[in-house]
């Protein structure tokens, strides 16, 4: 496989040299992950909270202690909300801004495996790793989402690069550079850096990769360096918070995650070997001989037992926990990307029929069936979405099902480089369809940020505090540029008109007008509009009745804490 016959002619027009290589895969990532930004509104639930409590932090000059809606949020550290700052001052409080940071780090990412490539696997086939890992969908998405996953697979993949170069010299800098990496991993995300890394290092051990890191990454120093980047903020938090936080992040956010499907968030075994094969398509599909091949050749090629290692250490890692989410895997998908570059390199190298290499023929059934199942999936949503979606779904089945077969044929015709530029060339069309098109066009049919804005001009406009009831979505909050009260059950309902004497408020059924009113006499319920949209957490359209609330004169609200048969966890609506 590794014999030189010849070369696919495409490889005449790969970008030569590092300097060419690296402005197009920055060019490229930069375009992919900036794209339509601005244009798309933030989605529930994660974005809003993180860019809420950034706002927040930003409004009351805070640097320790996080909040969303004015309650504290320790569901994550605090470096995120420092780098959105960043994103907020040059992008400026809107979508782009807060998700700048992170199609920063998605690119910065991208460039890192370029270099890592290159060094480790030579110059073409780091390329197409980099390259590879810049169309890959989930990698585009995560880096257009303003969460931490991006930020945190940026130092991760930092982490990796260090441990790979010190297997080869000795460098108090990049043993450093490590420790701090991981001091900013855990500020980003927690205790989950180290855990990935040190079940990556394990596997690869196991499984014949480069050892000699290990014992060079200068332990001695190397720990206290890592509490120096860590012990500030976090004893800062510890006493701010009354050790508040300490017992949500560790109780709630690692040891629930653990033994639990934390809000829901559950998976069948193999979860993400699935879930990554559809969101790393259509590059996905060639990675089981990747890994084939890499797993026949680990004892030779150290490279291959350390990419190995990366690949299935996260993933054991994560299937033993109770809580899953596809992002949760990113951080080795540049294993992933650089095992395939690697692979594909070799094959064109030798201009052979991919056929010809072991579960070539799997590989390509499955670029086959996935792509056609994305044509379906397109075509469908074009029939069930409204008129002004329809035509960018079909363009994108289009591009879609013809860049998957246009593929198939270059690479059963050994034309591999040819194949990877129409696989790139029709995803990178694909994406900016779907995020420059598409969903800019779906915007005003978004149920939450239409409701967050009309109960913020109601609530404004008639002097009434704004309460959410059934219908709580974090991006409402958000689009609100206020603080909204949050109540579910009719004690607390109560008690919030009382206190605030009118409410604005978002009824989420039309059948809650009637049980208002219907439950006592003592209320006035004014609906003042009725809004239609798509419920994206549901995956249904919803109706919500914009009313004002106010007890009436002359009456007084009942205390249901004395009435027989009260239970304080009933909500307001079955």
């Amino acid at each position: 496989m590794f014999a030189t016959r010849r070369i696919d002619d495409a490889a005449e027009g790969w970008p030569k040299g590092g300097g060419r290589q690296t402005l197009l895969i920055a060019v490229l990532a930069l375009t992919l992950n900036l794209a339509g930004n601005g244009q798309v509104s933030l989605w529930d639930r994660d974005e809003p909270r993180y860019a809420g409590c950034t706002r927040e932090m930003i409004a009351k000059g805070e640097w320790i202690f996080p909040t969303f809606n004015a309650e504290p949020r320790f569901h994550k550290p605090i470096l995120i909300y420092w780098l959105m700052r960043a994103g907020f001052a040059i992008g400026g409080d809107n979508p782009f801004g807060a998700r700048l940071i992170s199609g920063l780090a998605g690119t910065a990412t991208c460039l890192l495996v370029l270099k890592m490539g290159r060094r480790m696997l030579g110059p073409r086939a780091g390329f197409v790793s980099a390259l590879i890992l810049t169309t890959a969908p989930i990698m585009v998405i995560e880096s257009k989402l303003a969460t931490t996953d991006a930020t945190l697979a940026l130092f991760l993949v930092g982490s990796q690069f260090c441990v790979w170069e010190l297997s080869k010299l000795p460098s108090k800098r990049l043993a450093a550079l490590f420790w701090v990496l991981m001091g900013l991993a855990t500020l980003t995300k927690g205790p989950v850096g180290f855990a990935m890394i040190a079940c990556s290092g394990f596997v690869s051990w196991w499984w014949g990769g480069p050892t000699a890191a290990w014992g060079r990454l200068c332990w001695k120093w190397g720990i206290p360096l890592f509490l120096v980047v860590i012990a500030p903020w976090f004893i800062a938090v510890g006493i701010a918070s009354e050790g508040e936080f300490f017992r949500f992040a560790l109780g709630r956010q690692v040891a629930d995650r653990i033994v639990s499907n934390l809000e829901e968030h559950g998976g069948f075994p193999g979860y993400y070997v699935v879930t990554s094969f559809l969101t790393f398509y259509p590059w996905s599909a060639m990675l089981p001989m990747a890994i084939y091949g890499a797993w026949r050749r680990r004892r030779d090629n150290p490279e291959f037992g350390f990419l190995l290692g990366w690949v299935v250490g996260p993933l054991i890692l994560l299937e033993c926990v109770q809580t899953k989410l596809v992002h949760y895997y990113l951080p080795a998908i540049p294993a992933c990307a650089l095992l395939i570059g690697r692979l594909m390199d070799s094959v064109a190298w030798d201009g052979i029929n991919v056929r010809r290499v072991t579960l070539g023929k799997l590989g390509l059934n499955l670029l086959g069936g996935t792509g056609i199942g994305f044509f379906v999936i397109f075509v469908a949503l074009a029939f069930r979405l409204p008129s002004p979606l329809r035509l960018p779904c079909i363009v994108a089945a289009v591009v879609v099902v013809a860049g998957t077969l246009l593929a198939m044929f270059q690479l059963q015709n050994a034309a591999t480089y040819r194949a990877m530029k129409t696989l790139a060339g029709s995803w990178t069309l694909t994406i900016l369809t779907v995020f420059t098109w598409l969903l800019p066009a779906a915007e005003p049919y978004r149920l939450s940020r239409i409701v967050g804005e009309k109960l913020a001009t109601l609530s404004a406009s008639r002097d009434a505090a704004p309460v959410l009831l059934s219908f709580q979505e974090p991006s409402m909050i958000y689009t609100m540029r206020r603080q909204a009260y949050l109540v579910r059950t009719w004690p607390g309902f109560y008690s919030e008109v009382e206190s605030k004497g009118v409410i604005a408020t978002a009824m989420l059924h039309p059948k809650e007008t009637s049980e208002f009113a219907s439950r006592s006499d003592h209320l006035e319920i004014e609906v003042q509009e009725v809004v239609s949209g798509f419920d994206l957490n549901k995956g249904k359209r919803q109706t919500l009745h914009l009313a004002l609330i106010r007890r009436k004169p002359g009456t007084k609200l009942p205390d249901l804490r004395l009435a027989a048969g009260f239970h304080p966890e009933k909500t307001l609506v079955k």
